[in-house]
């Protein structure tokens, strides 16, 4: 097995990254000298990665799990994860195979992660609110998932899997008591040395983690992320904000950062937050719930540093009553990514907190992330998902042509680097499909200004064509979200007979509001303050909105609730 331990990146700060097109591209002009343009690595596994910073730091708290106040030091993160692997290698695991783990945030996910990974075999999350019909379509579509990880509160929806598909290993975590043909963790791992299989690993072409996309309009399909992609993803996110020059002057951040995570780090973003957090050798507070109170709290407590959530946290963070009861002055960033947070709810959180929340932005099959927000720009633009990170290239095109548009212009988002996935799990077609050449198209509308800020419009998909007029759900939404009476809004496209579709509103009242509004009072407010083409003709109250697995709004829902309420 080959030697990482002299392992290092080569940092370039004077020479454009080779994955960037046009070297006149407007956000260069803002690049620092002491931000890399490009790095460059001899290719490591994932794990390995991981661990070199980890192993600086055995006894740091690797992860504090708060809804069972138990932490753990990255030395016995690591001796657990050593001793998965070789449990899992023993009982047949090897490269062309993959292991599944269903559970919500535990610290097991980050044990089982880093030992699956250690025996080649491919790391494949599912997501434990899937149903038992999308679990199945998971296991039988990757065909080569043996062997599962899978929490005690998702055993009878994998006993039900098992009726469709065959499972010869299924582990149960966080219990002490096994289920009939199931054997526990500590069952699974009593006895096994922590002595990981030495495996050779091709990190450029071997898959180390297959990510089912969310099935939002569709079946998921897998997608397949080689340890190059994530190892650069994650070097290129950290670098975006840290000088690596810093470590070599005795300076290290490493071990000094603390995350609190309560977003589902079965998804991609989840995912490769642990990747750099292990790396980086920083504090993770787990949740397994969000409780807005319960997480401010933590911030205070722990003194964390860092929080990334999505936008409906953020909402309801800033509309508890502790918000500004609490000392958040550990916070040193704060960022938001699967959806862009509504402007005023950012300034709510700047008044409190002292800085804007820092949108971002990325796809499962760029591993994930593409675009931060960095301080070293002229500033955080509250509505923008911020700048492409380091040897990452982005251009907007015509959705029809791909001819790319001026500046300023909405087209469909097109992205290049070494991120982007190898391709889609046993879907050749779906997979030339997506790329253009080397770029991946998103299908995601976006525009971006004349400092190279890139703007999230919406999905080509969710374009609502009024009139003949092009509409934006995001737009109306943001708006509406300025009515005193508005916690939540959803805008998609609805039926007309006569002029083929129109703009719906679905919006949650904050509590001191219902039954004291109208939806002809919403509308006739948004009248008066959005353009003749851009208000909602119509407006229907919910008491909730549906939301994908990682917090967006489920537009595909509404769109369907609204045709049949059409018919």
């Amino acid at each position: 097995m080959k030697d990482y331990s002299d392992w290092e990146p080569i940092y370039d700060y004077d020479n454009v990254s080779p994955f960037i097109e046009n070297p006149n591209r407007p956000w260069l002009k803002h690049w620092p000298k002491n931000t890399p343009k490009s790095i460059k690595f001899e290719p490591i596994p994932t794990h390995i990665f991981a661990r070199l910073g980890a192993e600086k730091h055995l006894n740091n708290v690797s992860v504090y799990f708060k809804p069972k106040d138990k932490k753990y030091t990255y030395r016995e993160l690591l001796y657990t994860a050593d001793k998965i692997a070789y449990a899992l290698y023993e009982i047949g695991i090897r490269k062309t195979d993959a292991v599944g783990i269903m559970t919500g945030n535990c610290p097991e996910f980050l044990f089982c992660s880093f030992g699956i990974m250690e025996t080649g075999a491919a790391v494949v999350p599912i997501n434990p609110l899937l149903k038992e019909g999308s679990v199945a379509h998971i296991i039988k579509d990757a065909g080569n998932i043996k062997t599962i990880f899978v929490h005690k509160s998702n055993y009878r929806t994998i006993k039900k899997v098992r009726k469709e598909v065959d499972l010869e290993n299924v582990i149960l975590i966080g219990t002490e008591e096994a289920k009939e043909d199931t054997i526990t963790l500590e069952e699974f791992i009593k006895g096994k040395p922590p002595k990981p299989p030495q495996v050779e690993i091709d990190p450029y072409n071997d898959v180390a983690a297959l990510l089912y996309t969310g099935g939002t309009t569709g079946l998921p399909k897998g997608v397949m992320l080689t340890h190059t992609n994530l190892v650069a993803n994650a070097l290129s996110t950290i670098f975006m904000k840290r000088d690596p020059e810093l470590d070599r002057d005795d300076k290290s951040e490493y071990g000094k950062r603390v995350s609190l995570s309560v977003l589902p780090i079965c998804h991609s973003f989840g995912f490769q937050v642990l990747i750099i957090m292990f790396h980086l050798a920083s504090q993770l507070v787990i949740f397994s719930s969000f409780n807005p109170s319960e997480v401010l709290e933590a911030i205070e407590y722990y003194k964390v540093t860092n929080f990334v959530g999505v936008p409906v946290m953020f909402q309801m963070l800033v509309n508890s009553p502790d918000f500004n009861k609490r000392d958040l002055s550990s916070l040193e960033e704060a960022n938001c990514g699967s959806a862009a947070l509504a402007p005023e709810l950012n300034k709510r959180w700047e008044e409190i907190v002292g800085f804007n929340v820092g949108q971002g932005f990325g796809l499962t099959e760029t591993s994930p992330i593409t675009h931060v927000a960095t301080n070293w720009m002229p500033e955080i633009r509250s509505a923008s998902i911020g700048i492409p990170i380091i040897d990452t290239d982005c251009k907007i095109v015509d959705p029809d042509t791909l001819e790319e548009l001026p500046i300023g212009e909405v087209g469909e988002l097109l992205i290049k680097g070494p991120q982007v996935m190898k391709g889609y799990w046993k879907r050749p077609d779906a997979t030339v499909e997506t790329f253009a050449g080397d770029w991946l198209k998103t299908g995601d509308l976006a525009r971006m200004d004349d400092d190279g800020y890139f703007y999230i419009e919406g999905r080509t998909k969710d374009m609502i064509k009024y009139k003949g007029y092009k509409v934006m759900p995001k737009e109306v939404e943001e708006k509406l979200f300025e009515h005193p009476a508005v916690l939540e809004a959803g805008v998609v496209s609805a039926p007309d007979s006569n002029i083929g579709e129109t703009i719906k509103a679905y919006i949650t009242l904050k509590p001191e509001y219902k039954g004291k509004i109208s939806e002809q009072d919403i509308i006739e407010w948004a009248k008066e303050k959005m353009a003749s083409y851009k208000y909602p003709r119509q407006v229907e109250f919910v008491t909730i909105l549906p939301r994908t697995t990682v917090g967006k709004i489920f537009r595909r829902k509404l769109r369907e609730r609204a045709m049949k309420k059409d018919q």
